[in-house]
């Protein structure tokens, strides 16, 4: 999705569309990169559109929504597939174990870290839902990070806004 298609989305269908789009790019729905969507929120309110702490929240919201929609996805249909995998391959197994030691040990550093970093934020919920992951940990882990990451992009695009259009 291209920065003029997301403004052309606001300015029709106002500030709550941003809280599909950035539901969608936190299901990690193909086309929608955060990367142009909350720079262009940024924008939408520099020009007047919204205020920019309207902006930060409602793509925290939307990202929030995504987040808690992949975490249940994979707390409700990971651990059968796991434990489907972890039956029929032995490296799998292994994998498997890896992975969910990593996730429990320090979980709340890392999903915080995870849900900044671009990729990693969109894939982190569905492992952690599979591997069970306390909710609460994962959560606030995953607010705190989301806001961070929202805040830096959204006021990237607030500022640019302001200077450029």
């Amino acid at each position: 999705m291209e920065l003029d298609a997301v403004l052309g989305l606001m300015s029709q269908y106002g500030v709550l569309i941003l809280l599909v789009i950035t539901c969608l790019e936190a299901m990690n729905c193909p086309g929608m990169p955060a990367g142009v969507i909350l720079p262009a929120a940024g924008i939408y309110a520099a020009n007047g559109g919204m205020s920019v702490f309207l902006a930060i929240t409602l793509t925290i919201i939307g990202g929030m929504t995504g987040t808690v929609v992949l975490y249940l996805i994979g707390r409700a249909g990971g651990y059968p597939l796991l434990d489907w995998l972890n039956r029929h391959s032995k490296n799998l197994r292994k994998a498997n174990e890896r992975c969910s030691e990593f996730l429990q040990r320090n979980s709340f550093q890392k999903i915080f870290i995870g849900r900044i970093l671009p990729v990693v934020r969109t894939l982190l919920p569905l492992p952690a839902g599979a591997f069970r992951v306390d909710p609460v940990s994962f959560m606030t882990a995953s607010a705190l990070g989301i806001t961070c990451y929202n805040i830096v992009c959204v006021s990237a695009g607030y500022f640019l806004g302001y200077l450029f259009v």
